[in-house]
């Protein structure tokens, strides 16, 4: 058997299928796609978008991009032709991708939504973290305002034994 090529199918869907319709199309497309011995790696969507021109009638299309292994000409063959004579589907391409073009994408798309992950994590951290803080601040404030308020109520008691021994102290002449 020889080295797998990595293959895109690029395909187009009638605009007017509901989501469900759309989902259970491509499960069909990579189901037929293993059959014929393929791998998928991936579908792609890159939603809804004007045609270039009027295709079978259609002005607008839901475009699908597939990525896929395959060992020989024949598998390729197969997977246009199933992709080709299902009814909602407008228009197929099968092309040999570039694999640095397109893995590279799909995984620092990965990388960025992991990353997006942990920034998010990190974030939710740090917020509860920060209103763990204030709570304990708001707790500890009322305390500290009672020391203020105490260590302020002795100087002023020391001040005011101070004056009254002054004024009780019996007066030298001069």
């Amino acid at each position: 058997m020889s080295e797998p090529t990595l293959y895109e199918a690029a395909y187009i869907i009638d605009p007017s299928l509901s989501e469900e319709e759309v989902n259970d199309l491509i499960a069909a497309i990579e189901a037929a796609a293993e059959e014929a011995g393929a791998e998928v790696v991936a579908t792609r969507d890159f939603k809804t978008r004007r045609l270039a021109y009027e295709i079978k009638g259609f002005t607008h299309g839901n475009y699908k991009m597939m990525y896929f292994h395959a060992t020989s000409d024949e598998q390729v063959t197969e997977i246009r032709s199933e992709i080709g004579m299902r009814q909602p589907v407008i228009r197929t391409r099968v092309f040999v991708a570039n694999p640095h073009a397109i893995i590279g994408s799909l995984e620092e798309e990965e990388a960025e939504a992991e990353e997006a992950a942990a920034e998010a994590a990190e974030a939710a951290a740090e917020d509860t973290d920060e209103a763990a803080e204030e709570e304990s601040a708001e707790a500890a404030e009322p305390e500290d305002e009672e020391a203020g308020t105490e260590a302020e109520d002795t100087a002023d008691e020391e001040e005011i034994e101070e004056t009254v021994e002054a004024d009780e102290a019996p007066e030298t002449q001069q």
